[in-house]
């Protein structure tokens, strides 16, 4: 066999083979992975500023409420991490506590909500393109999308110390960016004033203005969940992996909140809405009280940067639970392999960017090239994230509750995942159902009726393959070597046991 042919995960038999990278990733490793993919420049590019028509200058005070919402859900992942870290995530648990029917449907949907990822930002990279060349040429949009492409393949096929590294490169680099602009903004601007008016609740409108500013909030701390499909490339994962998936969401919740304040105390909010009714992003204004006419270049290679960062590391989430579901011959063993140099699934990635190319020719068909292709994709993974996140909380006590019953406590095993439910159906209902179907039928209706052919689609095909007795036992079977050996429950050997 060739060198540089993929090989087999692990053997017919069970004997182990070449895998994914063993313990490459550490706690800041892991960790990068779900602050890259929730974007932390990219929330307050774009969503930050579209908060500011709702609540004014209260922006702040939405990310703290909105931080607040998504613990329960990001808790669930905590807890699972910590007794069963596994690369195929929500596909591996669901099967083994719900059914391997439901673990395979949703490991299909959370497949989706990463790969999706992919043609969303190709169509995002080109806009900021044309925005930095000062064209509108349809023609240069589409070369800049196959080019953004062409880029990132070799990139993503590198390996993932590769992709880490890269990725926290770009993400210092957008960091900065933006800190930049808002301190260079807040010193800058003559209506400045520190307050902590952006944090004061009292500074809402009402409650149906906060509803539009807090489902941006709320779908802005999506992402960090990819960390749990790195566990088995890293250290000590029953440790480390929970302590990353917590980790990045507070710790980006927290630059939220101070670059939030810093640019709502630095502009009045007038400022904001002027750029956005000019058809521009609110940001915009920040970056030109701060550097002038150098402020929009500033913010279009501020934007490139994360979208780049985030582009590779969609393709480690999205990859590694299609690599464990080829694995248990799911859906077929060729995605269980991995490239015997660079130990990453190539078959799983190349599948990944080919949809990702596939579902942007369809969208330019039916939407035209342009920015509309990653709004309509955007939503569509929230719906996507969603199905996920319900099911993550419905695991957790199902978790506790048959293999650590001694472990079970009502309010982490039991209040928190029915806030997490909560939290989630409310958004489901009023950022995604309410708020799509009040809008036309291209850009609103027609992502919540393929967002529901997608999830029938998803259980159809998760009912047909998990007829094989076969696929049914693998899906349920956590492999031996999925972490450390040590961090494998004996509850669970014992249930192997007796199965």
């Amino acid at each position: 066999m060739s060198t540089m042919s993929p090989v087999r995960a692990r053997s017919v038999e069970g004997e182990p083979a070449q895998k994914l990278h063993e313990n490459a990733l550490g706690l800041p490793g892991a960790m990068m992975l779900g602050v890259v993919i929730m974007a932390p420049s990219l929330a307050i590019f774009f969503n930050w500023g579209f908060m500011v028509p709702s609540v004014g200058q209260a922006t702040a005070i939405v990310f703290a409420i909105a931080l607040v919402m998504s613990l329960p859900t990001a808790y669930s992942y905590v807890l699972i991490n910590s007794r069963m870290p596994s690369a195929g995530a929500t596909y591996k648990w669901a099967s083994r506590l719900i059914s391997p029917q439901a673990g395979i449907a949703v490991g299909l949907i959370t497949t989706l909500y990463y790969a999706l990822f992919v043609p969303a930002q190709l169509p995002f990279i080109a806009l900021i393109g044309s925005d930095l060349i000062g064209t509108t040429s349809r023609t240069f949009f589409a070369v800049l999308m196959a080019g953004s492409l062409l880029l990132a393949i070799p990139l993503v096929y590198r390996g993932i110390n590769f992709n880490i590294d890269a990725s926290i490169i770009l993400v210092a680099g957008e960091v900065l960016i933006l800190t930049v602009i808002a301190v260079g903004a807040f010193f800058a601007s003559d209506h400045a004033s520190a307050s902590l008016a952006p944090l004061n609740p009292g500074e809402i409108p009402s409650m149906s203005a906060l509803i539009p500013a807090l489902v941006l909030g709320v779908g802005s701390f999506t992402g960090y969940d990819a960390i749990s499909t790195v566990a088995e490339e890293t250290r000590t994962a029953r440790k480390l992996i929970p302590k990353a998936t917590i980790l990045s969401v507070l710790v980006v919740g927290a630059f939220w909140l101070v670059m939030s304040t810093i640019l709502s105390d630095a502009l009045a909010p007038k400022a904001y809405n002027d750029v956005i009714a000019a058809g521009g992003f609110p940001l915009s204004a920040a970056a030109e009280v701060a550097f002038g006419d150098a402020g929009r270049i500033i913010i279009d290679v501020m934007a490139l940067e994360a979208s780049f960062a985030l582009l590779i590391a969609c393709s480690i989430g999205s990859t590694r639970i299609l690599y464990a579901m080829g694995r248990d011959d799911v859906i077929g063993r060729r995605f269980g392999t991995v490239h015997p140099k660079f130990q990453v699934p190539w078959s799983a990635m190349s599948l990944v960017l080919a949809f990702g190319v596939l579902v942007d020719v369809l969208l330019a068909v039916y939407l035209g090239i342009g920015f509309g292709i990653t709004l309509w994709l955007v939503n569509l993974i929230v719906f996507c994230a969603l199905i996920t996140y319900i099911v993550i909380n419905v695991c957790n006590p199902l978790l506790f509750a048959r293999h650590f019953r001694s472990e079970f406590h009502w309010f982490s095993n039991g209040l928190v995942p029915l806030a997490g439910v909560g939290v989630v159906g409310w958004f489901m209902y009023k950022g995604f159902f309410q708020v799509l179907w009040d809008l036309d039928f291209r850009s609103g209706r027609s992502i919540v009726l393929t967002a529901l052919v997608l999830l029938v689609a998803c259980c159809v095909a998760a009912w047909a393959i998990a007829r094989r007795p076969a696929v049914r036992a693998a899906a349920r079977r956590l492999p031996a070597d999925a972490s450390d050996p040590d961090d494998l429950a004996p509850a669970l050997a014992v249930e192997e046991a007796s199965a």
